[in-house]
């Protein structure tokens, strides 16, 4: 590595830690040519903590940058997972509602890169994804470009130019005095403990829970579903889209079990004394039911309103969270 490229690759390090240190995230809008778009964004990952990161557009470039892959379409089932970087390839679509999405699933330090031409063609391009909507038999766009007005004049968006792999304006946010520390709202305890009062309580008395993304449902529904396995409950039940929609609930109950654990699976926690807390499809869910004192239903939105009553009837106690603003509404 030269001494330019290691400037630039330092630059980058030190942005990202400032920005996990403030819990802050950036849009980084990489304008211009797309081969060279992708080579400078390809390249400039090996230096970034990208490890578990998504590349949305074509599956050989996510294999040349070292990303996984995954198509817009499928955005779902990346729901309530935390990545540390996205690359979306705007030359391949734009869907919004898979963009707000998976903008949603970046943590603290995460970086969005989002390669585009240069804004003042957006009233122009022919994004692939108007098709979908009816969009591509109009001649102007002036919702893209009224979008590429307002993010040119905003500061926290990282432009850069793909033929130009020089050290951009990173805009850095001031450090703090007390570093960025993840912990439970007081909103999101009470959350924890309407759960826990859910899942010791009465039978046939559901809870829904609605949040925008990024409130901490998942997160809450993990805590609490350790704490009811630990207060006696043998048996939590999760069903959701897909089990990677899953995968921030059962990091939070792992760690809220701690030295409880006496198996640990991505799908399947059981404590030393028995008790488990187990993913199922709903599918599965549905055509087996398992027994079980209580189920959970993340990200609830992206199952049909027919299983969703199916869920309610068939357990005792049952817990519904989703997002139900924005793209889910």
């Amino acid at each position: 590595m030269n001494d330019k490229t290691e400037t630039i690759a330092s630059g980058w390090r030190g942005f990202q830690q400032i920005l996990a240190a403030r819990g802050h995230r950036r849009l980084v809008l990489v304008e211009g040519d797309r081969q060279a778009a992708i080579a400078q964004v390809a390249g400039l990952l090996p230096e970034l903590s990208a490890a578990q990161g998504l590349w949305v557009g074509r599956e050989q470039d996510a294999i040349m940058a070292g990303l996984g892959h995954i198509r817009a379409k499928d955005y779902r089932r990346v729901l309530g997972q935390e990545l540390p970087v996205l690359v979306w390839d705007g030359w391949e679509g734009t869907s919004p509602d898979a963009f707000a999405a998976l903008s949603g699933t970046l943590r603290a330090g995460g970086l969005l890169f989002w390669l585009m031409p240069p804004l003042a063609q957006w009233s122009d391009f022919d994004d692939p994804d108007y098709g979908r909507t009816g969009l591509d038999r109009t001649s102007a766009h002036p919702f893209a470009a009224r979008l590429a007005a307002i993010l040119a004049e905003d500061p926290d968006v990282i432009r850069l130019v793909a033929e130009d792999a020089s050290v951009p304006d990173l805009n850095r946010p001031e450090p703090g005095r007390a570093g960025f520390q993840p912990g439970q709202t007081a909103e999101q305890q009470a959350l924890v403990a309407d759960i826990v009062r859910t899942g010791q309580g009465r039978r046939r008395r559901p809870l829904v829970i609605t949040a925008d993304r990024g409130r901490g449902k998942s997160a809450a529904l993990g805590i609490a579903a350790a704490r009811l396995l630990e207060s006696g409950r043998k048996r939590v039940l999760v069903t959701a889209p897909s089990a990677d929609n899953v995968a921030t609930l059962f990091a939070h109950a792992r760690q809220e079990l701690g030295d409880a654990l006496a198996m640990d699976t991505p799908t399947q926690l059981t404590t030393r004394s028995g008790h488990e807390l187990c993913f199922l499809p709903p599918q599965e869910l549905l055509s087996q039911r398992p027994e079980a004192e209580v189920v959970l239903v993340d990200e609830a939105a992206g199952l049909p309103a027919q299983w969703l009553k199916a869920v309610l009837l068939g357990w005792p106690r049952v817990v519904f969270a989703s997002t139900v603003h924005g793209y889910e509404g």
